[in-house]
Order: C-alpha cells, then structure tokens, then sequence
C-alpha cells in the first residue's frame, strides 16, 4: 500500500493537530484493474486483491515474481523450487501452473507447455523494478475474462507508461552467502523511457536486466553417511549455477487523446544448471501490437485491441511452443451498468525440433483452436450494492463447448470518515482449465525429472473445472486496513500424474520404456502419465492487517501483518486424502517499516511456516495407505516438515535525490534447512534413505547490497 502522509497546507490546523497529536492522515485510495479490465477502487473489485508497488519492491532482492508476491495472504512459495532454481507459486494451495503470468493484461507465458514442470518458471522473467508501477494479484478463479489457465489466480505485473520527459534508472545488485552451499547473486537492471519528440505523440520504453547466480563451492546437500545410498528429495532454492536475461522494448503512439498505440517486443534467455543429467536451456520471446482507444462523454467507452505471438523454445529436450492470441474487448456505460464484452482467438502449438518427435504417431507438430466470447456487467443496484455478473463461452478444437459464470456482490454497509469504510463482499466463481497439448498426445510426449523420466500423455483427459466460494469483509481507516476473507474451492475431474513401472501399461495401448535417462540410465525405471481425479476441494481464511505509515516526530512507523489458514486435499482416486501441493497449513508474514523524510528507511520482516505434509518419501508413487504405512514403519520420522521462523533486515539509503543505496541481511539468524533423518527403506530394515526435516533447502544467511541511480 502507498505511503500516506499529512499534506494539509493550513499552518494553524498542523499546529493544532500536533500539539493534539493527532496524526490523522489523507486518503490515498488503492485503484486496481485487472479483476474487470478497467479501473476501479480496490474495495469495489469483484474478487480478493492484492496489491504490490513499486516502492515495496525496491530495497530487497527480488530473484522472481514469486518472491515479489511472497507475502500476500493465500500465496505461497513453500511447494518447492522451479525447474530454473526459483519459486514455485501456489495461490490458495493450488499448482503453480494454475496461475496466469501477466504483462499490462496480457498472457506472457506459453499455455501449451511445452515442457512439464515449467509452468510458473517463467515468472523468473520479471521485469526490472524501475519499470513497474504496481503487480495487481487476483487469489482465486478468473477465468471468465481470462480464460483457461487463471483457474487458480492471476498475476499482472502493470508497467510504467506516459511519460512526459525522458527517465531512467539503472541499478547494480548482489547476494553474498555466507555458507558455501548456496552461490553468490550478482544482477543489473536498466530502464529508460521518454518522448521522441516534441508533440509528445511518439515515446520509447526500453528494459533490460540480467542476473547470474555463481555455483556453490560445495555441493548443497551432503549425504549423512556411508550407508545412505539414496538422500530423499528436498527442493533447493538457487542451489544450481544458472543466468537470465532479458531485454524489452516498447514504441508508443499517442494519435490523439483518444487513441494510443504501442508495439511491444521482449526477448528472454536462461540457462541452469540442476546439477542432475542435464543443463536446462530456454528461451522466450513476446510480440504485442495493441490499441487502446476512449471515446464519448468523457471517455467512458473504451476498447483494447491486441495481436499477440509468444514462442518458448527448450534447446535441451528440442520442443518449442508457440501461442498466437487475437483478441478485442470493449468497456462501455449503460443506465447503473458497466457493460465489458469481448471475443479471444488462441493458438496453441508445440513442436518436436531437430529430428526428435513425440511418441506413437504422432507428428512432429501438435496444434489446437480455441474461440471465447465473454461478457460481464457491473450493476449498481443501489448507490452502496454493486452486482458483477458474467460469464465465457470456450469453443476448442480438442474438448467442445464450456460455459463458465460468475456473480459477485459488493455491498458498502458504512461509509464514515469517522469510523471509517467497512465493505462486505462475496461471490460464486467457476474456473475452468484444458489439459495441455502434451497431457493429451498419446504416446511419449515429453519428459519431467531434470529429464529422467518420459512422460506419456493420456488422451482420454477431460478438462479441469472447479466452483470457488469466497466471503470478504474489509475495513478501511485514516490508520489502518483490515481485511478477513474466507473461501472454499470445489474441484472436479482435476488432473494429476502417476507413475508406471518399466514395463507397465500405460494410456492408449502403450508400454513404459524406463531404460533410459540423461546419461543413458536412471536408477528407479518408470514412466508418468496423467488421470482425471473425481473431486478434490481447497479451503481456508485470509486475513490481513496493514498500521499505515505515521508522524512520530522523528520519521513515519507502519506495520503489516497477514496470516493464511489453507487446507486442500483430493477426495477421491489414488491420492485420496493427500494434499493436492505440498504447502503449509499455517503461513505467518509480518513487517515494520520505517523512514525517515524519504532520507532513510528500515524493515523487519518475518516469516512463520507450520504444518506441512510430508508428501515426497515415496516419490512419485505416493498414496494416503502407502505413507501411512511407511510412517508407521519409521515412528522417529514426523509426518510434517519441521515448522520454522525466519528473519529479515535491512534498509535503504537516499545519497542524493537520484543516487540511492539499499542493504539487508535475510534469514538474520542464519536458520539451517538441511536436517537428516534416516529412514528405513528395505526389507530386513537398515536406514538406507535420509529425509531432510524441510521440504525446501532455503539460503542460510545472505547479505544484499544494490546501488540505483535514477537519471
């Protein structure tokens, strides 16, 4: 939330309040847009949202767009690592690949997967700091104006725009670990963006930032003894050498005040290193044109027009996706109503490069349609009960005809500047989601495992879709927001993986061939396919507090505080009982903040996790039978990850009014994640198998450093 100070120019009122100490502060109201596609105050959105600025991203290390949403109540970057060595994001206990990556509105990543377990990598891409405005997060289904892929929650990330003079930032960052585990971060980000001429009708956005992270001089996890043959899965945040790149560029027409123009073009590259069979090699390019125009009495009709190419190409296993999307909404007035409707082409293709194919017969191509027409209608039944109401017909090539609604209620029960805003608001929303190409291609489609293991497709996959029920109360005051949100997530037909030994039947008549690997074996042979489970359900409450900066003579003071209660499980199929991802029940994020005159400012921040289920000392095999028998056979070895707590600390430094220098030192008490226990995994007993007690080996204790100069 910005920061809100006294701007009264009265000096006899200022004196006044003082000597009554009385801070009371302006208003600075919160605007979002991406829960209707145009703007609105935050508490007459119609879904639970959250949002991040950017003075809250400066003055810590951002290493993705998971960790610059980190502490929001309902995500969690505790499901593990990504296949680039980031932040697996789960938005109210749901996959990451459940969550829809955004640009100013528009999809960034490619929606067929080429590759499995990659869905939320590409939020590694985040742009440079000095080029965001804000980052709007959607906990819960938006599929009615996006589509497919935002079943679970939608991140869009709003850049910088209309400027009237040239800007420009450029920054130098690092990490140094203290702990030799873990690789040193060094990165730079640099932005500009101005007018090409004089008329101010033409302007230029261009963004580049690059990051390389040094491999560890001693291998992160090390084995405990002799005897362990095999160390149990933990995921490992940054554990591998890898570097990202990235730069952007962004020419902007303004014909009139009624009309913008943009072309929009990005370039993205990574390269990691899993320390596993193979290096992971990838890259990503974005396409935009776009126009967005207002017209009539003051604008109030508004259109965005958009032809889109997205590409993402895996050089090590020769597979490139690629997305073309064409789409038009138009936002208009009508009586107490605010009426968006709109239509969207998607392309969907992946291909087999370089003599590979997938497998069976299927060609080197695999491609899909998709045609959606939705429309909403914000209608102010009364001037304090606002009614949306929607919904967004899918035609696809693969699946048919889907029709997914939702309704929402925003009712203003008090509006005082005494006591304050108090909003009460919920809804229905229905989220819908199409198994990817590769789920559905029969035959070996692709592989997961750091590429170990060949992943089949099952064409007998029906789509995913699920029923969100939520209830929100918000309280808004001169010193204070508190917000309390229950929801409840009904899903059904959810697709999830299982594994099949060597040998083993799989879908569509095919057999598992695990005699291969990266280095041409694996030491447990199997395949993955994909099943439709019955039903599985997520539920839980949200709450957050946020003490708005205040005068205390020397600098402002403010707090934050959010809490997340989140149970999810699947009722039915073999993980029956299990949690659909490995995140914590109880999550606990806590902040203060303080500055100094916009001189000087300082953070403490904490974190809390707590019961989180010990899902992965079965691999990939797991059932609620299977763990609890092996639970019971190893009394010593807990069912839950050990809980921890984490702190912060750190500050930033105005040399001069462009030169500002930002520090912190984070996991302050140097918390070890790695903690051993052997387990037994044979026959006649004997501890071969060592379980680490958290399910994720975070960085021991770190220092950042970064200099940005504004010009």
């Amino acid at each position: 939330m910005m920061k809100h100070k006294n701007t009264e120019d009265n000096n006899t009122l200022d004196k006044e309040k003082s000597s009554a100490k009385s801070y009371k502060l302006n208003k600075v109201v919160a605007t979002v847009s991406t829960a209707t596609g145009f703007e609105q105050e935050l508490k007459n959105a119609p879904a639970s949202m959250s949002i991040i600025t950017n003075k809250d991203l400066q003055g810590r290390p951002i290493r993705d767009l998971g960790d610059a949403i980190s502490q929001i109540p309902g995500v969690s970057i505790d499901a593990g690592a990504t296949n680039t060595g980031g932040y697996s994001v789960s938005i109210r206990g749901m996959p990451s690949s459940y969550t829809l990556f955004l640009v100013d509105g528009t999809r960034q990543d490619v929606s067929s997967e080429a590759f499995p377990n990659f869905s939320f990598s590409q939020g590694s891409f985040m742009p440079p700091i000095s080029a965001i405005d804000k980052i709007e997060v959607i906990r819960g289904p938006a599929s009615v104006i996006y589509g497919s892929d935002a079943i679970g929650g939608v991140v869009n990330v709003i850049l910088k725009r209309h400027f009237e003079k040239w800007v420009g930032n450029a920054t130098i960052e690092t990490t140094l670990q203290e702990k030799n585990n873990f690789g040193h971060v060094a990165g730079v980000m640099l932005f500009s963006a101005g007018p090409l001429d004089s008329a101010k009708k033409w302007s230029l956005q261009i963004r580049a930032k690059e990051s390389y992270q040094f491999a560890p001089k001693t291998f992160v996890v090390p084995i405990p003894n002799s005897q362990t043959t095999l160390t149990g899965n933990s995921s490992i945040i940054g554990a591998g050498e890898n570097n990202q790149a990235q730069v952007g560029t962004r020419l902007g027409y303004t014909m009139n005040e009624n009309n913008y123009f943009y072309v929009d073009a990005a370039h993205f590259n990574q390269w990691y290193d899993p320390n596993v069979f193979e290096n992971s090699f990838f890259t990503r390019n974005n396409l935009i044109a776009r126009h967005q125009g207002s017209y009539g009495e003051k604008g109030l009709i508004r259109t965005d027009s958009s032809m889109q190419y997205n590409s993402m190409y895996n050089q090590t296993r020769n597979r490139l996706a690629q997305d073309v999307i064409l789409e038009h909404r138009t936002i208009f007035p009508f009586w107490r109503m605010k009426i968006i409707a709109g239509a969207q082409y998607v392309y969907n293709s992946v291909a087999a490069l370089n003599g590979t194919a997938f497998g069976g017969d299927t060609p080197s191509l695999i491609d899909r349609h998709t045609l959606s027409i939705y429309a909403e209608d914000e209608y102010m039944i009364l001037d304090d009960l606002i009614l949306t109401f929607g919904g967004r017909m899918n035609v696809n090539s693969a699946f048919g005809f889907n029709f997914s609604p939702r309704a929402y209620l925003i009712y203003h029960a008090i509006e005082n500047e005494t006591f304050g805003d108090l909003t009460i608001k919920g809804g229905v929303s229905t989220g819908y989601k199409m198994p990817t190409i590769t789920n559905v291609t029969p035959g070996w489609s692709s592989s997961t495992g750091k590429g170990a293991i060949r992943v089949y497709g099952n064409p007998d996959l029906k789509p995913e879709s699920s029923i969100n029920y939520e209830l929100a109360i918000m309280h808004d005051t001169d010193y204070s927001d508190i917000s309390a949100t229950a929801f409840f997530t009904q899903f059904y037909d959810k697709i999830a993986s299982y594994a099949v030994a060597k040998d083993g039947s799989l879908p569509a008549g095919f057999t598992c061939r695990a005699d291969w690997g990266g280095n041409g074996t694996v030491a447990t042979p199997s395949c993955q396919s994909y099943y439709n489970v019955d039903s599985a359900i997520s539920y839980g409450i949200e709450l957050a507090l946020q003490l708005k900066p205040i005068d205390i003579v020397y600098g402002d003071i403010g707090a934050t505080l959010s809490c997340t209660w989140n149970k999810n499980e699947a009722t039915s199929g073999n993980s029956k009982g299990l949690p659909l991802t490995g995140i914590p029940e109880h999550t606990l994020n806590m902040a203060i903040n303080y500055s100094y005159n916009d001189i000087f400012g300082a953070f403490l921040r904490g974190e809390f996790r707590a019961n989180q289920l010990r899902m992965n000392v079965l691999g990939r095999t797991s059932s609620k039978d299977a763990l609890e028998t092996f639970y019971n056979n190893n009394p010593g070895l807990s069912i839950y990850y050990k809980p921890y707590f984490l702190l912060h600390l750190g500050g930033n430094y105005n040399i001069t009014n462009n030169l500002r220098l930002n520090f912190g030192i984070y996991n302050l008490l140097d918390h070890n994640f790695i903690d051993y226990y052997l387990a037994k995994s044979s026959s006649n007993g004997s501890a071969t198998t060592a379980y680490n007690n958290y399910a994720t080996i975070y960085e021991g204790r770190r220092y950042y450093i970064s200099v940005s100069m504004d010009f």
